[in-house]
Protein backbone atom coordinates (compact mmCIF):
# COMPACT_ATOMS: atom_id res chain seq x y z
CA UNK A 1 0.00 0.00 0.00
CA UNK A 2 1.30 3.57 -1.02
CA UNK A 3 1.44 5.32 1.91
CA UNK A 4 -0.53 8.12 0.15
CA UNK A 5 -3.27 5.96 -0.59
CA UNK A 6 -4.58 5.95 3.29
CA UNK A 7 -5.82 8.79 2.47
CA UNK A 8 -7.97 7.99 0.00
CA UNK A 9 -9.41 5.09 2.15
CA UNK A 10 -11.67 4.27 5.01
CA UNK A 11 -12.86 2.08 7.02
CA UNK A 12 -15.49 -0.41 5.61
CA UNK A 13 -17.91 -0.76 8.23
CA UNK A 14 -20.71 1.49 7.64
CA UNK A 15 -20.84 2.93 11.10
CA UNK A 16 -17.30 4.61 10.66
CA UNK A 17 -16.67 7.71 9.69
CA UNK A 18 -13.89 8.44 6.87
CA UNK A 19 -11.36 9.51 8.35
CA UNK A 20 -10.70 7.33 11.08
CA UNK A 21 -7.40 5.31 9.49
CA UNK A 22 -4.43 5.60 11.05
CA UNK A 23 -0.87 3.80 10.15
CA UNK A 24 1.65 1.35 12.21
CA UNK A 25 4.05 0.85 9.44
CA UNK A 26 6.53 -2.30 10.36
CA UNK A 27 8.53 -2.32 6.97
CA UNK A 28 8.07 0.43 4.59
CA UNK A 29 10.17 0.93 0.84
CA UNK A 30 10.54 3.64 -1.74
CA UNK A 31 9.11 2.67 -5.13
CA UNK A 32 10.59 3.51 -8.45
CA UNK A 33 8.15 6.86 -8.31
CA UNK A 34 9.69 7.49 -5.09
CA UNK A 35 6.42 7.28 -2.86
CA UNK A 36 6.40 5.34 0.20
CA UNK A 37 5.26 1.98 0.29
CA UNK A 38 4.38 0.78 3.16
CA UNK A 39 5.55 -3.49 2.72
CA UNK A 40 4.01 -4.78 6.07
CA UNK A 41 2.34 -3.13 8.90
CA UNK A 42 -1.44 -2.20 10.22
CA UNK A 43 -4.11 0.09 9.96
CA UNK A 44 -6.09 0.33 13.03
CA UNK A 45 -9.22 2.43 12.81
CA UNK A 46 -9.60 4.78 15.77
CA UNK A 47 -13.76 4.81 15.50
CA UNK A 48 -14.17 1.16 16.05
CA UNK A 49 -11.35 -0.36 16.76
CA UNK A 50 -10.60 -2.84 13.88
CA UNK A 51 -7.24 -3.33 12.79
CA UNK A 52 -6.07 -4.12 9.13
CA UNK A 53 -3.04 -6.00 8.12
CA UNK A 54 -0.86 -5.35 5.59
CA UNK A 55 0.90 -8.50 4.00
CA UNK A 56 3.32 -8.07 1.55
CA UNK A 57 2.61 -4.83 0.56
CA UNK A 58 -1.22 -5.27 -0.07
CA UNK A 59 -3.50 -3.76 2.54
CA UNK A 60 -6.54 -6.38 3.59
CA UNK A 61 -9.78 -3.61 4.22
CA UNK A 62 -12.21 -6.16 5.00
CA UNK A 63 -15.03 -5.96 7.27
CA UNK A 64 -14.46 -8.97 9.13
CA UNK A 65 -10.94 -10.23 8.89
CA UNK A 66 -11.56 -14.21 10.37
CA UNK A 67 -12.92 -15.29 7.59
CA UNK A 68 -10.95 -14.18 4.90
CA UNK A 69 -8.61 -15.68 6.51
CA UNK A 70 -9.99 -19.03 6.63
CA UNK A 71 -9.20 -19.22 3.20
CA UNK A 72 -6.55 -17.08 2.57
CA UNK A 73 -4.08 -17.74 5.23
CA UNK A 74 -2.68 -20.81 3.97
CA UNK A 75 -1.67 -18.40 0.74
CA UNK A 76 -0.11 -15.21 2.83
CA UNK A 77 1.71 -17.61 4.73
CA UNK A 78 3.10 -19.77 1.95
CA UNK A 79 4.09 -17.51 -0.32
CA UNK A 80 7.48 -18.47 -2.60
CA UNK A 81 8.10 -14.65 -1.99
CA UNK A 82 7.50 -11.81 0.37
CA UNK A 83 6.16 -14.28 3.11
CA UNK A 84 5.27 -12.44 6.42
CA UNK A 85 7.74 -11.70 8.89
CA UNK A 86 7.36 -14.02 12.06
CA UNK A 87 5.72 -11.51 13.98
CA UNK A 88 3.16 -10.67 10.96
CA UNK A 89 2.73 -14.08 10.75
CA UNK A 90 1.79 -14.94 14.54
CA UNK A 91 -1.07 -11.73 14.31
CA UNK A 92 -2.95 -13.08 10.92
CA UNK A 93 -2.44 -16.75 13.15
CA UNK A 94 -4.17 -15.17 16.18
CA UNK A 95 -6.95 -13.70 14.09
CA UNK A 96 -7.80 -17.36 12.04
CA UNK A 97 -10.35 -19.52 13.17
CA UNK A 98 -9.45 -22.28 14.84
CA UNK A 99 -9.66 -24.32 12.59
CA UNK A 100 -7.89 -23.26 10.11
CA UNK A 101 -4.20 -24.97 9.61
CA UNK A 102 -1.92 -22.60 7.76
CA UNK A 103 0.35 -25.42 6.53
CA UNK A 104 -1.82 -26.33 3.93
CA UNK A 105 -3.17 -24.26 0.90
CA UNK A 106 -7.09 -24.02 0.87
CA UNK A 107 -7.84 -26.23 -2.82
CA UNK A 108 -9.76 -23.31 -3.66
CA UNK A 109 -7.03 -20.44 -3.47
CA UNK A 110 -4.66 -23.21 -5.97
CA UNK A 111 -7.47 -22.70 -8.30
CA UNK A 112 -7.00 -19.16 -8.09
CA UNK A 113 -3.45 -18.69 -8.33
CA UNK A 114 -4.14 -20.60 -11.98
CA UNK A 115 -7.14 -18.07 -12.88
CA UNK A 116 -4.73 -15.40 -11.73
CA UNK A 117 -2.33 -16.53 -14.57
CA UNK A 118 -4.86 -16.82 -16.95
CA UNK A 119 -6.60 -12.97 -16.65
CA UNK A 120 -2.95 -11.58 -16.14
CA UNK A 121 -2.95 -13.20 -19.78
CA UNK A 122 -6.21 -11.70 -20.34
CA UNK A 123 -5.65 -8.26 -19.32
CA UNK A 124 -2.22 -7.79 -20.87
CA UNK A 125 -1.84 -10.65 -23.09
CA UNK A 126 -4.99 -10.45 -24.89
CA UNK A 127 -4.84 -10.45 -28.89
CA UNK A 128 -1.00 -13.08 -28.30
CA UNK A 129 -1.25 -16.05 -30.70
CA UNK A 130 1.13 -18.80 -30.74
CA UNK A 131 1.60 -22.25 -32.79
CA UNK A 132 -0.86 -24.08 -30.18
CA UNK A 133 -3.82 -21.39 -31.05
CA UNK A 134 -6.64 -22.63 -33.48
CA UNK A 135 -6.77 -20.86 -36.63
CA UNK A 136 -10.72 -19.93 -35.52
CA UNK A 137 -9.98 -18.64 -32.30
CA UNK A 138 -6.79 -16.92 -34.18
CA UNK A 139 -9.53 -14.97 -36.80
CA UNK A 140 -11.79 -14.39 -33.69
CA UNK A 141 -9.31 -12.60 -31.72
CA UNK A 142 -8.17 -10.35 -34.44
CA UNK A 143 -11.79 -9.54 -35.72
CA UNK A 144 -12.89 -8.52 -32.13
CA UNK A 145 -10.08 -6.48 -31.24
CA UNK A 146 -10.93 -3.07 -32.57
CA UNK A 147 -14.48 -3.48 -30.45
CA UNK A 148 -14.18 -5.70 -27.60
CA UNK A 149 -14.21 -4.84 -24.11
CA UNK A 150 -10.56 -3.49 -23.52
CA UNK A 151 -11.09 -1.03 -26.85
CA UNK A 152 -14.60 -0.28 -25.49
CA UNK A 153 -13.59 0.92 -22.25
CA UNK A 154 -10.20 2.96 -24.05
CA UNK A 155 -13.25 4.74 -25.78
CA UNK A 156 -15.35 5.17 -22.95
CA UNK A 157 -12.38 6.78 -20.94
CA UNK A 158 -10.73 8.94 -23.23
CA UNK A 159 -14.93 10.13 -23.38
CA UNK A 160 -14.98 10.71 -19.74
CA UNK A 161 -11.67 11.50 -19.09
CA UNK A 162 -11.87 11.41 -14.99
CA UNK A 163 -9.09 12.89 -12.80
CA UNK A 164 -9.85 10.20 -10.07
CA UNK A 165 -11.13 6.28 -10.36
CA UNK A 166 -12.56 3.64 -8.43
CA UNK A 167 -11.70 0.42 -9.75
CA UNK A 168 -13.73 -2.13 -8.40
CA UNK A 169 -13.36 -5.72 -8.98
CA UNK A 170 -10.02 -4.76 -10.74
CA UNK A 171 -8.80 -8.64 -10.70
CA UNK A 172 -5.08 -8.14 -12.08
CA UNK A 173 -5.30 -4.81 -13.19
CA UNK A 174 -5.55 -4.22 -16.58
CA UNK A 175 -8.49 -1.58 -16.88
CA UNK A 176 -6.87 0.67 -13.46
CA UNK A 177 -3.29 0.19 -15.83
CA UNK A 178 -5.49 2.28 -18.86
CA UNK A 179 -6.82 4.53 -16.58
CA UNK A 180 -3.34 5.22 -15.30
CA UNK A 181 -2.07 5.72 -18.41
CA UNK A 182 -4.60 9.05 -18.75
CA UNK A 183 -3.27 10.07 -15.81
CA UNK A 184 -5.99 9.19 -13.87
CA UNK A 185 -5.42 8.65 -10.09
CA UNK A 186 -7.06 5.17 -9.82
CA UNK A 187 -7.47 2.64 -6.75
CA UNK A 188 -8.02 -1.05 -7.62
CA UNK A 189 -10.05 -3.04 -5.10
CA UNK A 190 -10.72 -6.90 -5.77
CA UNK A 191 -11.44 -9.78 -2.95
CA UNK A 192 -8.70 -11.89 -3.80
CA UNK A 193 -5.15 -11.44 -2.58
CA UNK A 194 -3.30 -13.05 -5.10
CA UNK A 195 -4.75 -11.17 -7.50
CA UNK A 196 -4.32 -7.68 -5.89
CA UNK A 197 -0.97 -9.01 -5.40
CA UNK A 198 -0.23 -9.57 -8.94
CA UNK A 199 -1.70 -6.19 -9.70
CA UNK A 200 0.76 -4.07 -7.39
CA UNK A 201 3.97 -6.28 -8.68
CA UNK A 202 2.74 -5.38 -12.52
CA UNK A 203 1.97 -2.09 -12.35
CA UNK A 204 3.95 -0.73 -9.33
CA UNK A 205 6.96 -3.57 -9.39
CA UNK A 206 6.16 -3.77 -5.47
CA UNK A 207 7.37 -5.49 -3.63
CA UNK A 208 9.19 -6.66 -6.56
CA UNK A 209 8.41 -7.00 -10.14
CA UNK A 210 6.78 -9.61 -12.38
CA UNK A 211 7.93 -9.66 -15.47
CA UNK A 212 6.25 -12.75 -16.65
CA UNK A 213 3.08 -14.87 -16.28
CA UNK A 214 1.99 -18.83 -17.06
CA UNK A 215 0.28 -19.78 -20.08
CA UNK A 216 -1.08 -23.34 -19.27
CA UNK A 217 -1.66 -25.23 -22.03
CA UNK A 218 -3.24 -28.69 -19.92
CA UNK A 219 -2.97 -29.77 -16.52
CA UNK A 220 -0.23 -27.89 -15.04
CA UNK A 221 1.97 -27.77 -18.42
CA UNK A 222 2.84 -24.41 -19.07
CA UNK A 223 4.71 -21.83 -21.18
CA UNK A 224 6.34 -18.97 -19.26
CA UNK A 225 5.38 -15.70 -21.13
CA UNK A 226 6.77 -12.01 -20.95
CA UNK A 227 4.53 -9.42 -19.49
CA UNK A 228 4.30 -6.15 -21.30
CA UNK A 229 2.40 -3.48 -18.94
CA UNK A 230 1.55 -0.25 -20.17
CA UNK A 231 0.76 1.90 -17.03
CA UNK A 232 1.91 4.89 -15.02
CA UNK A 233 2.78 3.63 -11.38
CA UNK A 234 2.64 7.05 -9.93
CA UNK A 235 -1.56 7.27 -10.34
CA UNK A 236 -2.25 3.23 -9.22
CA UNK A 237 -2.92 1.03 -6.60
CA UNK A 238 -4.57 -1.75 -5.08
CA UNK A 239 -5.64 -3.07 -1.86
CA UNK A 240 -8.06 -5.90 -1.01
CA UNK A 241 -11.76 -4.92 -0.18
CA UNK A 242 -15.68 -5.56 -1.10
CA UNK A 243 -17.17 -3.43 -3.36
CA UNK A 244 -20.30 -3.90 -1.21
CA UNK A 245 -18.82 -1.85 1.69
CA UNK A 246 -17.33 1.47 0.96
CA UNK A 247 -13.76 1.64 0.68
CA UNK A 248 -13.21 5.14 -0.02
CA UNK A 249 -13.62 8.44 1.84
CA UNK A 250 -14.48 10.58 -1.09
CA UNK A 251 -15.76 10.52 -4.62
CA UNK A 252 -14.52 9.40 -7.23
CA UNK A 253 -15.14 10.61 -10.89
CA UNK A 254 -15.54 7.49 -12.60
CA UNK A 255 -16.62 4.27 -10.63
CA UNK A 256 -15.88 0.64 -12.62
CA UNK A 257 -17.57 -2.46 -11.73
CA UNK A 258 -16.31 -4.51 -15.00
CA UNK A 259 -17.87 -8.33 -15.21
CA UNK A 260 -18.60 -8.06 -11.27
CA UNK A 261 -22.82 -7.31 -10.62
CA UNK A 262 -23.12 -10.98 -11.90
CA UNK A 263 -20.95 -12.30 -9.11
CA UNK A 264 -21.21 -10.62 -6.28
CA UNK A 265 -24.05 -11.99 -3.73
CA UNK A 266 -26.10 -8.62 -2.83
CA UNK A 267 -26.08 -6.90 -6.55
CA UNK A 268 -27.91 -3.60 -5.45
CA UNK A 269 -26.08 -3.47 -2.73
CA UNK A 270 -23.13 -3.30 -5.28
CA UNK A 271 -25.07 -0.66 -6.95
CA UNK A 272 -25.70 1.36 -4.29
CA UNK A 273 -22.01 1.57 -2.95
CA UNK A 274 -21.30 2.33 -6.58
CA UNK A 275 -23.27 5.27 -6.56
CA UNK A 276 -22.53 6.30 -3.32
CA UNK A 277 -18.50 6.35 -4.53
CA UNK A 278 -19.15 8.18 -7.69
CA UNK A 279 -18.93 12.21 -7.67
CA UNK A 280 -22.36 13.98 -7.91
CA UNK A 281 -21.27 16.65 -9.86
CA UNK A 282 -20.26 14.76 -13.38
CA UNK A 283 -19.41 11.53 -12.04
CA UNK A 284 -19.72 8.46 -14.00
CA UNK A 285 -20.54 4.76 -13.74
CA UNK A 286 -19.18 1.69 -15.68
CA UNK A 287 -20.83 -1.42 -15.20
CA UNK A 288 -19.99 -4.22 -17.62
CA UNK A 289 -21.75 -7.96 -17.65
CA UNK A 290 -22.17 -11.46 -19.44
CA UNK A 291 -25.14 -11.78 -16.64
CA UNK A 292 -24.01 -15.20 -15.73
CA UNK A 293 -25.57 -15.05 -12.22
CA UNK A 294 -22.91 -17.82 -10.73
CA UNK A 295 -23.68 -18.29 -7.52
CA UNK A 296 -26.84 -15.67 -6.98
CA UNK A 297 -29.28 -16.20 -5.57
CA UNK A 298 -32.54 -15.95 -7.81
CA UNK A 299 -34.44 -13.24 -5.69
CA UNK A 300 -31.06 -11.03 -5.32
CA UNK A 301 -30.94 -11.18 -9.32
CA UNK A 302 -30.96 -8.12 -11.60
CA UNK A 303 -33.36 -9.29 -13.92
CA UNK A 304 -32.56 -12.41 -15.97
CA UNK A 305 -36.26 -13.94 -15.33
CA UNK A 306 -39.53 -14.20 -17.65
CA UNK A 307 -41.16 -10.69 -17.12
CA UNK A 308 -37.35 -8.58 -17.38
CA UNK A 309 -34.11 -8.82 -18.95
CA UNK A 310 -31.24 -8.17 -16.75
CA UNK A 311 -30.28 -5.45 -19.02
CA UNK A 312 -33.06 -4.05 -18.65
CA UNK A 313 -33.72 -4.49 -14.88
CA UNK A 314 -30.15 -3.22 -14.62
CA UNK A 315 -30.92 0.11 -16.44
CA UNK A 316 -34.63 0.68 -14.21
CA UNK A 317 -32.20 -0.13 -11.16
CA UNK A 318 -29.95 2.52 -11.96
CA UNK A 319 -31.61 4.91 -12.98
CA UNK A 320 -33.73 4.57 -9.59
CA UNK A 321 -30.42 5.72 -7.76
CA UNK A 322 -29.73 8.75 -10.05
CA UNK A 323 -27.71 7.39 -13.01
CA UNK A 324 -28.67 8.14 -16.41
CA UNK A 325 -27.78 5.95 -19.31
CA UNK A 326 -25.47 8.02 -21.84
CA UNK A 327 -23.33 5.20 -23.75
CA UNK A 328 -24.66 1.26 -23.95
CA UNK A 329 -23.76 -1.44 -26.27
CA UNK A 330 -24.70 -4.74 -25.03
CA UNK A 331 -22.78 -6.98 -27.56
CA UNK A 332 -19.31 -6.23 -26.68
CA UNK A 333 -17.01 -9.59 -27.13
CA UNK A 334 -14.41 -10.95 -24.50
CA UNK A 335 -12.44 -13.33 -25.58
CA UNK A 336 -9.79 -15.06 -23.25
CA UNK A 337 -7.75 -17.94 -23.01
CA UNK A 338 -8.68 -20.60 -19.89
CA UNK A 339 -5.95 -22.98 -21.55
CA UNK A 340 -4.75 -23.73 -24.65
CA UNK A 341 -7.85 -26.22 -26.04
CA UNK A 342 -10.61 -24.12 -23.24
CA UNK A 343 -11.17 -20.40 -24.58
CA UNK A 344 -14.18 -18.26 -23.32
CA UNK A 345 -16.34 -16.03 -25.52
CA UNK A 346 -18.51 -13.43 -23.67
CA UNK A 347 -20.90 -11.13 -25.45
CA UNK A 348 -20.73 -7.92 -22.20
CA UNK A 349 -23.29 -5.65 -21.73
CA UNK A 350 -21.23 -2.10 -21.22
CA UNK A 351 -23.10 0.36 -19.74
CA UNK A 352 -22.04 4.30 -18.85
CA UNK A 353 -24.02 5.82 -16.50
CA UNK A 354 -23.83 9.67 -15.44
CA UNK A 355 -24.96 10.45 -11.93
CA UNK A 356 -27.70 13.24 -12.00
Amino acid sequence: MKESTLTRVRCPKDDCAPATLSLDAWDTATLGTGEKDVVEGLVPCESCGTVYPVVAGVLILVDDLAPYLKDHLGVMLNLPEHRPTPDMERWLTARAPGTVDARHVHRSMKLEDRYVNAFLGAHYDRHAVDGDTDELVATLLAASAPRDLWATATTLFDRVRPASALDVGSSVGGLSALLSQRGCRTLGIDTSFLSVLAARRALLSAPSGLASYRAYSEGDLHDERPLMIGADPRHADFVVGSGLNRTTGGPSDLTCAVNLIDLVPDPARLLDMLTAQTSADGGHVLITSPYGWSGVAKERRLGGAADESSASALRRAAGERGLKVVWEDDRVPWLWRDYSRFWRLYFVDVVLFART
